[in-house]
């Protein structure tokens, strides 16, 4: 069962997809993590995401989500988990605070989301792809 988790193919395309979503999703998740990048910190930001009506389980996933998945779509670790965590944390984003916006980002719409959907689907499907620590374990536990 483990296997299949982490099972992928060496497909570079994958492994371009995987490090530009890491990259792209990271400062984001440090801003709600760390403060870094003008963000809240992470007391900051759980205030206003329960303020929003969020509830606190989960606003720490989402938040888990976008440091920790970034962090392991970069590495290619738990790739297929770390994709959908940021998966759901956007689609929650997308319909509870941005769709109303519109479409474009600059005004607060829902563009960069459907993005990160287009690369984080793929990740789920396949896997991390090459130079991903999902492959070095997967063909261990092969044997």
């Amino acid at each position: 069962m483990f296997y299949k988790l982490l099972a992928t193919n060496k497909d570079i395309t994958l492994t371009i997809l995987r490090v530009t979503l890491g990259v792209v999703i990271l400062p984001h998740g440090a801003q709600k993590v760390l403060g870094a990048f003008g963000g809240y910190g992470f007391e900051g930001t759980m205030g206003f995401f329960t303020g929003m009506g969020i509830p606190y389980v989960l606003a720490l996933l989402a938040i888990i989500a976008e440091f920790f998945g970034a962090i392991g779509l970069i590495l290619g670790l738990l790739t297929r988990v770390a994709a959908f965590g940021i998966f759901c944390t956007m689609l929650a984003a997308t319909v509870l605070v941005h769709l109303p916006n519109g479409f474009f980002a600059d005004k607060g719409g829902y563009e960069f989301h459907i993005l990160t959907f287009g690369l984080a689907i793929p990740l789920i499907i396949k896997g991390a792809g090459s130079f991903s620590l999902d492959d070095i374990i997967a063909h261990k536990i092969e044997g």
